[in-house]
């Protein structure tokens, strides 16, 4: 009888069973972990080690759509653990669970592939097929951020702005001399009254050291407190008003479509916000700022904070004392950390989490630039620009190689520094 498993199946077949044995090694490791870490630590890496290996799907499915020739699709890196091959592509399992890499035949002009291969190689496709591939992680992370942001929107809900009480009283603040609890509704503030938080915090802002009013309201009953509002001084040394509360507001919950319409807004905040926060902290003052910051306090600012939206179901508090430093770029042990914190406080604030990390990661992953997709990217619409009058233009990556790992050493020193910094001064997101 004639074997019908490809001979290349049997010499994946054929690996040492000792892979097996390493992969219960793995297994057993991730399960330690999770009794070590808790179970918070245990899903944050899970759901990151998840996410981007849905970032690697998106990419293995549009190419084989497009009629690549994909040679590898594997989790995680290092040795090889397990693996099995299907057609022309070997599916495995590696020691590291740090993500996920598809192997595309032919990603650049420098790749030497077999001639019989060459038609099917991602250089050799068209320029919309090209983009398709190269833009399909950075569309999976998307996907991922709006189809949960409507689900918060329809499921959880999101803050009613004008109803609000207290959420938490900070130890040793105004608020905790004058004895306000957890669900009381401060009314009013030096005679202006504050129906949303943002105005109270406008109020308290504006009065640091000042004996003014505090209407609150428990139970039913205003009580009227005399209070010297605190005093904090910022990074730019202004002197501003600090009460010490954070609000618990009242959710609303949304319909499908007025949810999706919700989610479309707030995504492209939020993907405006990362875009701001990349270019402040790739510049020359926000780089000297970050490094500098490892040394000694942060005078840089690098954009909008990634911590918690305000119309999430977890409570806000008043701004930090230094808000510029939690505003830094987090490594991935210091959004692990983030995100252990935030699925402990409940998983809707959990999800936050997860919106805010797939956003950032889809838009950083289309900057311009090798070793990135938008590198890819830039590169095809280059050729494309290049191709006139019927004649194929291929770039030479040899000249960008230089520049290339230039990038690479550049963002190693940053997530080395960003990695120090969590570990000796994770900030306080309140």
């Amino acid at each position: 009888m004639v074997d019908p498993v490809d001979p290349k199946d049997r010499a994946v077949r054929s690996e040492p069973r000792n892979g097996g044995i390493r992969l219960t090694l793995l297994i057993g490791a991730l399960v330690s972990f999770g009794l070590i870490g808790g179970l918070s630590g245990l899903v944050v890496v899970l759901s990151i080690v998840a996410m981007l290996v849905l970032h690697e799907l998106g990419h293995f499915l549009v190419a084989r759509w497009a009629g690549m020739q994909v040679t590898e699709f594997f989790v995680g890196f290092g040795p090889r653990l397990w693996s099995v091959r299907r057609g022309e592509t070997t599916y495995g399992v590696r020691a590291i669970p740090a993500g996920a890499y598809v192997r595309i035949t032919g990603l650049s002009s420098l790749d030497v592939v077999d001639p019989a291969d060459e038609p099917r190689t991602y250089r050799q496709q068209s320029y919309p097929k090209r983009m398709a591939v190269m833009l399909a992680g950075s569309t999976t992370h998307f996907a991922i951020a709006l189809f949960l942001l409507v689900v918060v929107y329809a499921a959880v809900g999101t803050p009613d702005p004008d109803r609000w009480v207290v959420g938490e009283v900070v130890p040793g603040s105004t608020a905790a001399a004058v004895d306000v609890r957890a669900g009381d509704r401060i009314l009013s503030v030096d005679g202006v009254e504050t129906t949303r938080f943002d105005e109270f915090g406008t109020v308290v802002r504006s009065v640091p050291g000042d004996l003014v009013d505090v209407v609150v309201q428990r139970d039913g009953e205003a009580m009227v407190h005399r209070a010297v509002i605190g005093e904090r001084v910022g990074v730019d040394g202004v002197v501003t008003g600090f009460f010490g509360v954070g609000a618990d507001r009242f959710l609303v919950t949304m319909g499908p479509v007025r949810a999706t319409g919700e989610a479309v807004v707030r995504f492209a905040d939020l993907a405006w916000m990362s875009v701001k926060g990349l270019v402040g902290l790739f510049t020359p003052d926000g780089l000297a700022g970050f490094f500098a910051g490892a040394v000694g306090p942060s005078e840089a600012t690098t954009g909008d904070p990634s911590t918690v939206p305000d119309n999430s179901p977890a409570p806000v508090v008043e701004p930090a004392a230094d808000p510029v430093d939690d505003e830094r770029l987090l490594s991935i042990y210091g959004a692990a950390r983030l995100g252990s914190a935030m699925f402990d406080d409940g998983w809707s604030t959990y999800v936050w989490f997860l919106i805010l990390v797939n956003v950032f990661v889809g838009v950083f992953n289309l900057v311009p630039l090798l070793p990135f997709d938008g590198g890819h990217v830039a590169i095809a619409t280059y050729e494309r620009v290049r191709s006139i009058g019927g004649r194929r233009h291929m770039a030479d990556l040899s000249r960008l190689m230089p520049l290339t790992w230039a990038v690479v050493s550049l963002l190693v020193a940053v997530f080395v520094v960003a990695l120090y910094r969590d570990i000796v001064d994770f900030p306080d997101f309140g």
